[in-house]
Parts: C-alpha cells; sequence; structure tokens
C-alpha cells in the first residue's frame, strides 16, 4: 500500500506542478506580460538586497509591475494563482511530510485506498444487517450498540474481542465496524491473524530500512481488526512477542482494536501467554462479547 500512497503522492504533485508551467509558459506568450514578469523578478531581487543592506525599497514600483500582469492576465482568463503549483494539500504541498512529520493527508490516501478496496470486494455495512437471522435479540443488541460505539468520539473503551465458533457473525460485524470508520475518514487496517502474523515474521527476518513496512501499519491506524486470531502459526520469539508489542502500544495510545476468535478465554491464555492475554483481554480497555447463536452461513444456504 505504502508504494501506492507515494504514487499518488508524486502524481498530484506532478500534475499541479505541470499545469502551473503550461500556465506560464501561455501567459508568458500574451503581449507585455513576459516584460511586466521579468521586471517584477528583478525588483524582487533588488529588494532583497536593500533590506539585507538597511536600504529603503520602492515597494510602488514592484506593486506596478503585479497589478499590469494581473491585468493582462484577467484579459486571458488566467490568474497569478494559475502561474504557481495549486496543490491538492495546501498544509504539505503533495509531499506527504509537514516538519518532518507525517501529513494527515497521507492517512486520508490510505482510507481511500482500503475503502476501494474494500468496495471491490463488497465489504458489509450495519445497513446490510437481516436481524432476523439471529437466533436470540441479545445479538441484535450487541449490534446496535457496537454502531453507536462506533461512531462515538468519546468512547471509554478502545479494544473489543468477538468469541464464538466459526459462522456465528463475527467477521460479518467487523466489517459492519470497518465500514463506519472508514465513513468517518479513519484509517483502518483489516487482516486476518495468519496476514498479520506473516508480516510479523517478515519484519523479524528483514534487515534493511525496508522492515519498517511490515509492522508500521499497524501501530499507526486508527483502527485495527484482527480477524480469526489462533488460526496463525505461532512462530518462536515472532508471534507472540510481536503481538503483546502491537496490543500494548495501542492500548497506551488508545488506538481502537477489534478481534475475532474461536478461542475461548483458557485457550488465549495457554497459547498466548499471560502478558498477551491481559492486553487482549483487558478489563479497563475490552468490550468482550461471544456471540451464542447458530451457524449463519446454513440459514443463508
Amino acid at each position: 500500500m505504502e508504494k501506492k500512497v507515494l504514487e499518488i503522492l508524486n502524481e498530484r504533485k506532478r500534475t499541479a506542478e505541470m499545469k502551473a508551467k503550461e500556465n506560464l509558459l501561455l501567459a508568458l506568450s500574451f503581449k507585455n506580460f513576459k516584460e511586466h514578469y521579468t521586471k517584477e523578478k528583478t525588483l524582487i531581487i533588488e529588494k532583497a538586497k536593500a533590506q539585507a543592506m538597511g536600504q529603503i525599497f520602492n515597494s510602488y514600483a514592484l506593486k506596478t509591475e503585479i497589478d499590469q500582469q494581473i491585468l493582462i492576465l484577467g484579459k486571458n482568463n488566467l490568474t497569478r494563482q494559475d502561474l504557481v503549483p495549486q496543490y491538492f494539500c495546501k498544509k504539505c504541498g503533495d509531499t506527504g511530510f509537514v516538519c518532518g512529520e507525517e501529513c494527515d493527508c497521507v492517512k486520508q490516501i490510505r482510507s481511500d485506498l482500503v475503502l476501494k478496496n474494500f468496495v471491490d470486494n463488497n465489504l458489509k455495512t450495519f445497513a446490510d444487517c437481516d436481524y432476523s437471522i439471529f437466533d436470540n435479540n441479545e445479538i441484535v443488541g450487541f449490534y446496535k450498540k457496537m454502531q453507536e460505539w462506533a461512531k462515538t468520539s468519546q468512547r471509554k473503551r478502545f479494544s473489543v474481542v468477538l468469541q464464538g465458533y466459526t459462522g456465528v457473525g463475527k467477521t460479518f460485524l467487523q466489517q459492519c465496524l470497518a465500514s463506519e470508520f472508514l465513513k468517518q475518514n479513519k484509517f483502518v487496517v483489516f487482516k486476518t491473524a495468519f496476514e498479520m502474523n506473516n508480516d510479523f515474521l517478515k519484519y523479524h527476518t528483514t534487515f534493511d530500512e525496508n522492515k519498517l513496512k511490515y509492522m508500521e501499519k499497524y501501530l499507526t491506524c486508527d483502527a485495527l481488526l484482527i480477524d480469526d486470531l489462533g488460526s496463525e502459526p505461532i512462530y518462536k520469539n515472532v508471534t507472540k512477542e510481536y503481538l503483546y508489542l502491537l496490543l500494548n502500544q495501542r492500548i497506551i495510545e488508545n488506538k481502537i482494536t477489534i478481534v475475532s476468535t474461536n478461542l475461548n478465554l483458557e485457550d488465549i491464555k495457554n497459547i498466548y501467554g499471560e502478558r498477551c492475554f491481559s492486553r487482549i483481554i483487558n478489563k479497563n480497555q475490552s468490550i468482550l462479547y461471544q456471540f451464542k447463536n447458530s451457524d449463519l452461513r446454513l440459514k443463508k444456504a
């Protein structure tokens, strides 16, 4: 994804600069414009020299040259703004960074890419819910509770653990939540535990500057959705260790993490250890819900 983000930024920057260059070349072909444009540049240099030497500069002459340009451009349906790049992001100039920090526009690009991928793969929303297929109203109530939880900006708990057998509605709910977060322009990462575990392994076995790309998205995303925890192989010095580091950091930063699993609490503790268990099932941070429902896929068959 990061390669695609960079491609989009570069294309935006190139397009803005090419358009400004084309407009300037067009403007220079207008009668008398080049004369006033060149004079302005000369006066700007003279102004800088005067200021450096503490001398007085005649700003009226510079204003006159600019006014003449504005007049000529206006007659030809252009403005002075058209002669400089009009970047998509005014904050970073389509570079992706502001004062060394990643710009908000990068997060938006990532979210747009995730949304496009989800739309292409028919991501479910709360509007798609057919509550009649559930065995009990408790699950219906929980779905509606989670819909409100996703919408609020004042949530007290940032982690959700969805337990239950295969086909009871866990992944469907995760998709609905992901859709809601994407509507809020949040940066969403939705991965199976198997996919995430493979990224852990790649990070662990990569020894150059490229290794960061395997972990960065999991740490920086606004909402991380991990599907089917427990289906992944347990790699020594990798799976439990990086899962703990990831969950712990997201708890510290109050970032949303939603986990679905077929495992019961005892299984989670036995497989991932006490440290991971305390981060997955955090009493102060977590909403824990166990789905007690028949396999919904059989009902739809």
